[in-house]
């Protein structure tokens, strides 16, 4: 599982571009189902039976968080934008790479405490953020263009405690889970069908959660994804969601009750240990999305407990990404939809 959490992190994917992970999700997921992929860069594997009346649809987003180059200033610095929920606060001095004609290793601009009169002290606006990639600007400007991608330098690492850190966690570890959830189901005969989609751009529009779910058109919906586990600065309900003490239930109007106790009651039976997290609304998934989906689908969420999201340093733990998959197999076998 670690390894392919490093593969999985070490291929770009930024909402909108996510060319490179999602034929490296291709490559992987086609060793045990029919695969195929979209305009959009959405992968979909179909396992069990085909020509069933009810579909069980799983699904775990591609994309990552990133910035996209807006402008080119008479200095060759980059001017960027969010691709996705950016922290400015955690920005300067991080290293990047741009992806105009070939890729680019760049840094963004950090002012050096000798020279600051403490104005820089706060989070700067994106529109203050540049990105630096060493060239003067007459090579800048024939290498990259307005509308380039820009996205952090992965460098998966693993921690204590079977706990790893990297890039792109939100949400390759969701995407690693239905990877093995894939593996488990590929022999296992099926009275249903089963639809596991790695969607793009839920970081900017949920694009393919929307469109997708509405062509599958699901009984049946596990949307996996990732919470907030308990860290520095994190109180109230979150403050009780640990790492490595299993993946997050989610309560919420906007979800099915029925089918996420069954999931807590599958747990319990097999002992798989769960949290619980509740939501007083939208649960910020693409569940958002698949429970509307034409007349509406019956829809769980699934999250791994994450440290620092979206942010370069994003750590969960591996027994978590382990356990979630063994979740929603043990639903799956069970008789599902």
């Amino acid at each position: 599982m670690k390894d392919l959490l490093f593969e999985l992190c070490n291929c770009d994917g930024i909402s909108g571009k996510e060319n490179n992970i999602a034929d490296k999700c291709l490559e992987l997921l086609s060793q045990y189902a029919d695969v195929k992929k979209d305009y959009n860069n959405n992968v979909m594997a179909v396992l069990g039976n085909k020509n069933a009346d009810k579909t069980l649809l799983l699904d775990a987003h591609i994309d990552q968080i990133g910035l996209i180059v807006t402008d080119i200033d008479d200095n060759g610095f980059l001017k960027v934008d969010k691709c996705g929920g950016i922290d400015c606060r955690t920005l300067p001095g991080s290293p990047v790479k741009v992806f105009g004609k070939e890729v680019y290793e760049g840094v963004i601009c950090c002012m050096p405490p000798h020279l600051s009169d403490g104005n820089e002290d706060k989070a700067l606006e994106i529109d203050k953020i540049r990105v630096d990639v060493g060239l003067p600007v007459d090579i800048v400007k024939e290498s990259i263009s307005v509308g380039d991608i820009v996205s952090f330098k992965n460098n998966p690492k693993t921690l204590l405690n079977n706990n790893i850190t990297s890039v792109a966690l939100d949400n390759r570890a969701g995407v690693a889970a239905l990877i093995k959830v894939c593996e488990l189901i590929s022999k296992t005969d099926l009275s249903y069908k089963v639809v596991i989609l790695l969607s793009c751009q839920e970081e900017t529009f949920g694009t393919g959660a929307k469109t997708k779910s509405f062509e599958i058109d699901p009984d049946k919906s596990i949307c996996v994804d990732v919470s907030f586990a308990n860290q520095i600065g994190i109180s109230d309900s979150y403050a009780n969601i640990e790492l490595g003490k299993g993946p997050m239930l989610c309560y919420s109007p906007t979800l099915d009750r029925e089918l996420t106790n069954t999931l807590k009651e599958i747990a319990h039976k097999n002992n798989i240990p769960v949290q619980i997290e509740v939501c007083g609304g939208r649960t910020g998934t693409n569940a958002d999305h698949i429970s509307v989906s034409k007349s509406g689908v019956k829809t769980a969420v699934l999250s791994i407990p994450q440290r620092n999201m979206h942010t370069q340093v994003e750590i969960v733990n591996i027994e978590d990404v382990e356990n979630t998959a063994k979740l929603i197999y043990n639903y799956i076998i069970s008789g599902g939809v």
